[in-house]
């Protein structure tokens, strides 16, 4: 491979590394997929860098509950946010965030459910 050829190479393995460094959800409370007796009292978001949360959309049976967010907020790789009294159901959360680093706006999607301690209770007994 001659000079300009190893240029590019090296070039593509730059920008690659680029593409693949946005922020990445590393793990949330509750956790996907979580079963939970009570209702949480907050949501916490954890990334693998600084981000600003632009957009968190709570919402069950097809139904928004209103999140208030803190737009103002430093950016930092754990975001959290305070949720209104929750009833048992399944809740679906989207999230989508700013890496200021970057500029790159990363989303994704995760479920819970509130089962209750009544369901939890049957649950153990069965």
């Amino acid at each position: 491979m001659g000079k300009p050829g190893l240029a590019f190479a090296v070039l593509g393995l730059i920008i690659a590394g680029t593409a693949f460094g946005h922020a990445k959800l590393r793990s949330s409370s509750p956790p996907d997929d979580a079963q939970l007796q009570f209702a949480p009292k907050s949501l916490t978001l954890n990334f693998n860098e600084n981000v600003r949360l632009a957009v968190l959309t709570l919402s069950s049976g097809g139904t928004d509950i209103p999140v208030k967010l803190d737009r103002s907020a430093a950016a930092a790789p754990q975001v959290s946010v305070l949720l209104p009294p929750l009833a048992d159901g399944k809740y679906r959360v989207q999230w989508s965030a700013l890496s200021p680093d970057d500029g790159h706006v990363t989303k994704g999607t995760f479920s819970f459910t509130i089962v209750g301690t009544a369901a939890a209770s049957s649950a153990t007994t069965r």
